[in-house]
């Protein structure tokens, strides 16, 4: 995570309230040692959704 922050210039702390926001919503699940994955469901959305491209 720390790469991409830094490639688009946020701060860190802005990322930290990011990803407690991505995970609180049930979009992201953290596994330790792993990283963070979009969920499932959030996926499902997100095939649903229209979108550009």
């Amino acid at each position: 995570m720390a790469e991409m922050l830094e490639e688009f210039g946020i701060a860190t702390s802005t990322g930290q309230k990011v990803h407690r926001g991505l995970r609180a919503e049930g979009l992201i699940q953290t596994q330790v040692g792993m990283g963070s994955f979009v969920t499932k469901s959030a996926a499902e959305k997100l095939a649903e959704s229209p979108h550009d491209g």
